[in-house]
């Protein structure tokens, strides 16, 4: 009997708190907790926490953006720079595939231009001049500034006697490469061939000027300036004629010939030792060294 009392008290309080509640429920319910001063004061606090947490915030924010501002401007920058580049390197690639196509079109005209030389150049040696003719010419329609083209067929009326035709071609070179020697040369015996002595010599001159290692030009030049009555110049191109190839013995002839003629007795008698030595069998040497012997023991130096 004591022992279930304890149980029946608890139960007791829990049925009398039960009913309490269930009375005054109504009156809980209807209880405003925010006007509880002490809630709002707390909720005053909330709320100022918030705005200024919020205030703080936007500085921060400000602050950030404004430390940013540099960073995106360079970022930007770089940007802008980059899009530059990646323009430039697709304007060069477009350029280099347009230099990359027209190279490979000039190389298929070069080898056909050559192909044209080369046959042309067959048909020269072959004497068959209208076959050599139209391959130069049909070179020059591929390359119009193939100055072995236009030698080519300077040659080529040159042969057949073209002389007009031929000086054109040459000149035309010159046009392309005013240093074209060769070119001046042909130009040279044109001239001399039409009677145009004193343009020939301008060319002989102008073609040593370039390459003053050729004695042939010197010895040409000697012979048209003997021609026009200029004994002096003609004697200094034959010595350097002479000088270039001293066993040639068309060279020493006419040096022993200038030697005696403008009076230069010591170099007259080189030469013509030079000569004896060379061609002892010249059937000129004794007349050459009669002329010589006759000089008289004054020399005129040259």
């Amino acid at each position: 009997m004591y022992s279930i009392f304890p149980f029946v008290l608890i139960i007791l309080s829990l049925a009398i708190i039960i009913i309490v509640v269930v009375r005054r429920f109504p009156q809980l319910t209807l209880l405003d907790v925010g006007s509880i001063p002490e809630v709002k004061v707390e909720r005053k606090k909330i709320e100022l926490l918030k705005k200024r947490l919020a205030k703080e915030s936007a500085i921060v924010d400000a602050k950030r953006r404004e430390m940013m501002k540099p960073v995106i401007q360079k970022f930007k920058e770089i940007q802008l720079v980059f899009r530059i580049y990646v323009g430039k390197v697709h304007q060069r690639l477009l350029e280099y595939n347009k230099k990359k196509k027209e190279l490979r079109d000039s190389n298929k005209e070069v080898v056909n231009s050559n192909i044209l030389l080369q046959s042309a150049e067959i048909a020269l040696n072959q004497k068959d001049f209208d076959t050599a003719e139209t391959k130069f010419i049909d070179a020059i329609k591929i390359d119009p500034k193939n100055s072995e083209a236009y030698r080519g067929l300077g040659q080529v009326y040159l042969q057949n006697g073209e002389l007009e035709e031929a000086r054109e071609a040459f000149e035309f070179i010159l046009k392309l490469n005013p240093d074209d020697d060769d070119a001046m040369v042909k130009l040279a015996e044109i001239m001399r061939t039409v009677g145009n002595k004193e343009k020939a010599i301008e060319y002989y001159e102008g073609s040593i000027v370039i390459d003053d290692h050729k004695a042939s030009r010197f010895f040409a030049l000697a012979e048209i300036l003997s021609e026009v009555g200029r004994d002096d110049l003609a004697f200094e191109a034959i010595r350097q004629s002479a000088e270039l190839e001293a066993n040639n013995p068309k060279y020493l002839d006419m040096l022993v010939e200038f030697g005696v003629k403008c009076g230069n007795k010591e170099i007259a008698e080189e030469a013509w030792q030079q000569l004896r030595m060379v061609n002892p069998e010249n059937n000129k040497l004794t007349i050459l060294k009669d002329k010589i012997d006759k000089m008289p023991s004054f020399q005129t130096p040259s």
